[in-house]
């Protein structure tokens, strides 16, 4: 039935009032039959609630099965329930003359109006502004905008989701500090959204341009935290402090010193003091040695290797650490630098530095903002960076959470280098970049990854006073050489860049460069010469794929339509089609020297007369020069080619990937170095003193060499500590092999998918908790998903699927907010993943991860390790799953209190010789278990109906 609360403070009667609504409806359709279950709305005026309503409404028809478990609303509860027809005078009243507010009100918005005609009232003559948009510009760095992590990173109740009252109070909670915030923006930022005219659902942009109004009469002084330049509101960056301790701090190496020092801060961990003292030594001992510390999950090992190299390197030296992930450097300047600076006698200041095309370039921003895109999406793009303008100090686009940096709007505004900017420009001393290299020099920590590193040692290195070399999650770090070397020569995607440059010197009714440089001769005559250019370019592009296909193609085989196909190439034969001396480089080379050429004299032009030229002409002359960069990286990597060829041809490989439907036109050519060939020890280690080596899962065995192999050390010169985690694995936790799963591959792949499905659906149809389950292929997951369909586990559990549900990180997120989720992953799930207590608590990995051996870089290497009389399982695969496998379990156990069950399905972990080897790098006291599939499924779930927690809503 109806329920209504009043809380009547005395209302100021200018402030307007919102009424927050949200439905709860038997489907997404209103024209398709689908009606309102549930009504929930709460009346907002001068940043208070003041009225609410909420009613059940019998939609007449049987609500669906997903709508059930979405809502928790059973057909039970609205029989008694009025029609909609029978509270809609009641809706309709309380909305009139107010502000309608939904989150995603293209949906609530409408559907009620068609409700309300069909029940024979007028659609409502009010605004309405939709929360969703409104949080994407006002929260720029938000991690996702649905209204549950909304309301969870703001802190606001949200007890019950998806029931219409809950929804609708969590709305209006949000809809009070967003428009604080408004309140709040700088008027110059405010002017800047609104000339924007971003297109926004209903009204919302009117939010912005009411304020703006507002502050004719209620001016708004700048905080002390802004400040502007060249119609920028930014917000102030802080000098990095130096605070030194009246005497040289000495290192706290007893347990009692280490207590005192933490304070209230920490907890002395036993194998974390032993981390610390063990890396202390080493590196206060007259002849310190490279180190590798292989510390378990939860031995805290950042901090452990953080404290003392802090007291080593006091108080002139730098350290430097290279993770794997932009997310992990993150990670350890918030939480591990603040913890290691509570407890410090002394400041270490740590600055986080990446790749240029991370960063935002002010100036090409700024100039981007002069010009109305036609995309809604890039519009809305600019307002949310007008805000975070006001509180990043880094201008590290990875901040804004986005998903959409491929798009083309992102290539005009990365950064480029502070090689790429005027020193002469307004805001040269605003830039980021600019800023982040003086606060180099002052930092005691810097934070890089392994791209970085590897490409800029020498940068961050110093020959004299030779920084610490800390390189964390070190198992990736001789990947990473071997992707930089590995490139992609993408022919659709160069044609794209050739046709978009065509374009802005074309004749044609959009303004363009033509038009720019009309009245100036010689640009003219530039701009004229371009367009030939251009030609040029295409046509040796075109001659170039079409000899690679006539080369490398024409004796291919294909089985039908669309079919991927790749093919190794021999070097020898593409090093002399890749001979600069030869015609068809020689051609290209010319082209793209042209445009480079006459490009350069438009932009000399351009400066030389810079007071003449519009914003607009500005971002016109920056998209081509984007698009340039686009050419010169694709000659950049047919060079990469030609020098690895010259170089180390033996220890490469090539190949083509085409897609036969569409023959040339989907060309890429691919490739790259096999192995690291001693790249580390010539490039990267001579610039820094003996580095340090962490993770938690280094090693596949104690007497394997393939670490020591792929990070170039000598073994007998390095130092190798290994520290168990300290987690109760006896207790909480249990390894189950499936000794009866077929062997992936030898049997018909059918009766294959149907064991695995199987298997997944009785593991998973009582357990009732998180699950995760680790796939080689999204083949396989495409597969078993369709297999799981059938079952009514989709009745009962949130299945979601990589590559059929969403990407990674949408995945990710649903995931971790669920209850009783199932999760089908691929490679990229294996690691990098932390989902502690009740986020995971059934981990199954469905065969063992080793790499696909018909993959033409895996054969190639393993061509390559045969030649050098190395086998290339025992060197190589064996050592790559077996460390693969322990980064998928370690996934399981993130916390002490953590409790779960690893379930492999693959029987040659019991079957094979090398299983025992596998099963030997697990932690010592973690219960293994090999049992018939029925067995093992009736294991985990009697352990996990034991242990199972409860999670906290």
């Amino acid at each position: 039935m109806n329920k209504q609360k009043q809380r009547r403070p005395k209302r100021n009667k200018k402030a307007p009032i919102y009424s927050v609504v949200d439905l709860e409806t038997t489907g997404t359709s209103v024209n398709h039959g689908d009606r309102i279950i549930q009504i929930g709305c709460v009346l907002v005026q001068d940043g208070q609630v003041i009225n609410q309503f909420e009613t059940k409404v019998n939609p007449r028809e049987k609500i669906p099965h997903s709508i059930v478990q979405l809502t928790g609303i059973h057909d039970r509860d609205v029989r008694n329930a009025p029609l909609f027809e029978d509270v809609a005078g009641t809706i309709y009243s309380l909305l009139t003359g107010t502000i309608f507010v939904a989150h995603n009100v293209n949906f609530d918005f409408p559907f009620l109006n068609a409700e309300l005609e069909r029940a024979g009232y007028p659609t409502l003559p009010i605004r309405a502004i939709d929360t969703v948009t409104l949080s994407q510009v006002l929260l720029p760095t938000a991690q996702s905008f649905r209204l549950r992590d909304l309301t969870s990173s703001l802190h606001i109740e949200h007890d019950h989701p998806h029931s219409a009252v809950s929804d609708a109070e969590a709305t209006a909670q949000l809809l009070i500090d967003l428009l604080k915030r408004v309140h709040q923006l700088p008027t110059l930022t405010l002017e800047r959204i609104v000339e924007l005219h971003l297109a926004l659902p209903q009204q919302t942009a009117a939010v912005f341009e009411d304020e703006l109004a507002r502050r004719v009469d209620h001016p708004l002084p700048l905080s002390e935290d802004l400040y502007v330049s060249h119609g920028l509101v930014l917000h102030k960056q802080r000098p990095l402090t130096v605070a030194k301790p009246a005497q040289t701090p000495r290192y706290p190496s007893t347990k009692r010193a280490k207590a005192k020092l933490f304070g209230e801060h920490l907890d002395v961990r036993p194998v974390q003091a032993k981390m610390m003292n063990s890396i202390y030594n080493n590196y206060t001992h007259d002849e310190p040695k490279g180190m590798i510390v292989e510390a378990g999950t939860g031995s805290g090992k950042t901090l452990g290797y953080l404290l003392p190299l802090s007291y080593v390197a006091y108080p002139d030296k730098q350290i430097v650490v290279s993770t794997a992930t932009n997310l992990l450097q993150q990670q350890i300047a918030q939480q591990a630098v603040q913890q290691l600076n509570q407890v410090l006698p002394f400041q270490m200041n740590a600055v986080v530095i990446k790749g240029n095309g991370h960063y935002l370039d002010l100036a090409k921003f700024a100039r981007s903002l002069s010009v109305i895109e036609e995309s809604k999406l890039v519009q809305l793009l600019k307002a949310r960076i007008l805000v975070w303008l006001l509180e990043t100090t880094s201008g590290d686009l990875d901040e804004l959470n986005l998903t959409t940096q491929q798009s083309p709007y992102f290539t005009e505004i990365r950064h480029h280098g502070v090689v790429s900017l005027n020193p002469d420009g307004e805001l040269y001393n605003d830039d980021f970049l600019v800023r982040r290299n003086k606060r180099l020099k002052q930092a005691n920590i810097i934070i890089t990854n392994h791209a970085y590193l590897i490409a800029h040692a020498q940068e961050l290195g110093d020959g004299t006073r030779r920084p610490y070399l800390v390189v964390d999650e070190a198992q990736h770090l001789s990947d990473n050489i071997l992707r930089q070397s590995r490139r992609q020569f993408d022919f659709p995607h160069l044609r794209s860049a050739i046709h978009v440059l065509s374009g802005l010197v074309s004749n044609s009714s959009e303004r363009n460069l033509t038009d720019i440089f009309a009245d100036h001769a010689l640009a003219s005559y530039n701009v004229e010469l371009l367009r030939g250019d251009l030609t040029n370019i295409e046509e040796a592009v075109n001659q170039f794929q079409q000899a690679l296909y006539r080369q490398f193609m024409q004796q291919s085989t294909t089985n039908g339509e669309n079919e991927l196909i790749e093919t190794a190439l021999d070097n020898d034969q593409l090093q002399q089609l890749l001979d600069v001396g030869g015609p068809l480089m020689m051609n290209l080379e010319q082209a793209l020297g042209s445009v480079q050429l006459h490009f350069s004299a438009l932009q000399h032009i351009f400066t030389q007369q810079a007071d003449r030229w519009l914003p607009s002409d500005r971002y016109l002359m920056s998209q081509f020069q984007s698009q340039m960069a686009k050419l010169s990286a694709a000659d950049a990597t047919l060079n990469k080619y030609s020098e690895i060829l010259q170089q180390r041809g033996n220890s490469a490989a090539f190949w083509l990937r085409i897609r036969q439907s569409s023959e040339q036109s989907a060309m890429q050519l691919n490739g790259g170095l096999l192995e690291a060939n001693h790249y580390l020890t010539e490039n990267v280690y001579p610039y820094f003193a003996q580095p340090l080596f962490t993770g938690a899962t280094l090693f596949s065995s104690a007497r394997s060499h393939y670490l020591y192999s792929q990070l170039d050390l000598d073994r007998k010169a390095t130092l190798a500590k290994r520290f168990a985690s300290p987690f109760d694995y006896q207790s909480h936790a249990r390894l189950l092999v499936a000794q009866d799963a077929p062997v992936p591959g030898a049997r018909n792949n059918a009766d294959y998918v149907r064991y695995i499905s199987r298997a997944i659906y009785g593991l998973t149809k009582k357990s009732n908790c998180q699950t995760m389950i680790l796939f080689n292929s999204l083949v396989m997951i495409e597969q078993v998903y369709g297999q799981l369909r059938d079952t009514d586990l989709f009745d009962q559990r949130d299945i979601l699927a990589q590559g059929i549900t969403g990407g990674r990180e949408k995945l990710l997120k649903q995931f971790a907010n669920g209850h009783n989720a199932i999760l089908l992953g691929a490679t990229s799930f294996w690691e990098g993943v932390d989902l502690p207590k009740t986020a995971l608590e059934l981990l199954i990995v469905t065969r063992l991860p080793f790499d696909a051996p018909d993959e033409v870089m895996t054969r190639a290497h393993n061509d390559l390790l045969k030649r050098q009389g190395k086998n290339p399982f025992y060197q190589s695969a064996l050592p790559k799953a077996t460390m693969r496998l322990r980064q998928g379990v370690g996934r399981l156990i993130r916390t002490p209190d953590d409790y779960g069950v690893a379930v492999v399905l693959d029987s040659r972990l019991h079957q094979r010789r090398y299983g025992e080897t596998i099963l030997k790098s697990f932690p010592e006291k973690l219960p293994i278990q090999t049992l018939p599939t029925d067995q093992l499924i009736l294991t985990a779930n009697n352990f996990l109906k034991k242990n199972h927690q409860s999670p906290q809503v």
